[in-house]
């Protein structure tokens, strides 16, 4: 099979996926740190799936022979956008990553606290505490965007460009997974979860392939569980 690695890394990251799923009902740690349960259930949820993150990423590193993890940088933020007229991403002159990312990334942060807040949130109220609620979103924010990242889109877009390929591959991929996830997640769920997530999946995909650089996928992903885990954190 000449692209077997393409293969593997699906079933690898169809497996976390499963892990995922699994360590949302018995999480590898159980604490009770704190006087919220959903604060210690994300605790021990997100120690927990960062070691799935970590061991995908040496797997990578092994299988991508050629590519490598030169994906999984910070410093590319800035790329030529593709534009995709049907659905109206059709850059101006001098628009590229930089301009798009923060344009399109704020939108779509707006977007996944509206519909969180209707699907979670509308209807018991909200309770604002700065401690510790406010350190653990961002804690968390930043763990959980950088293994779903790693898990559903650097591993797709790496693999991809290892063997060559076109990368609308990683992209169609990164959109079917992380909708499919999403329509069985907790926030944002459902069809209109599974929409958004695919869309975002899609989204988030090209900013890797076009930047050769994981900033704009990580940053976005963070700004929108920033929002989700807000809205999660002070319900009533």
């Amino acid at each position: 099979m000449k692209h077997w690695r393409v293969g593997l890394v699906v079933i690898l990251s169809l497996i976390a996926t499963w892990l995922l799923f699994v360590f949302m009902d018995n999480p590898l740690f159980d604490f009770a740190i704190f006087d919220k349960d959903i604060l210690n259930f994300y605790m021990g949820y997100e120690f927990s799936t960062i070691i799935i993150s970590v061991v995908f990423l040496f797997l990578l590193y092994l299988m991508a022979d050629k590519v490598r993890l030169s994906y999984l940088n910070l410093k590319n933020i800035d790329g030529v956008v593709n534009p995709v007229p049907l659905i109206g991403l059709n850059p101006k002159e001098g628009e590229g990553w930089k301009t798009i990312g923060l344009t399109i990334g704020s939108i779509i942060t707006l977007v996944t606290g509206v519909v969180v807040y209707f699907q979670n949130v509308s209807g018991s109220g909200l309770t604002f505490r700065f401690f510790p609620e406010f350190p653990l979103i961002i804690l968390f924010a930043l763990m959980n965007s950088f293994t779903e990242e790693v898990i559903f889109r650097l591993s797709y877009t790496t693999i991809i460009a290892n063997e060559n390929l076109s990368p609308k591959i990683s992209e169609f991929l990164s959109a079917l997974v992380f909708g499919v996830v999403h329509y069985f997640g907790i926030a944002p769920s459902g069809i209109a979860g599974a929409i958004m997530a695919a869309f975002i999946g899609w989204f988030l995909a090209k900013s890797i392939n076009e930047t050769k650089g994981f900033f704009w996928a990580w940053t976005i992903h963070f700004a929108q569980d920033v929002v989700i885990l807000f809205f999660l954190f002070m319900k009533n």
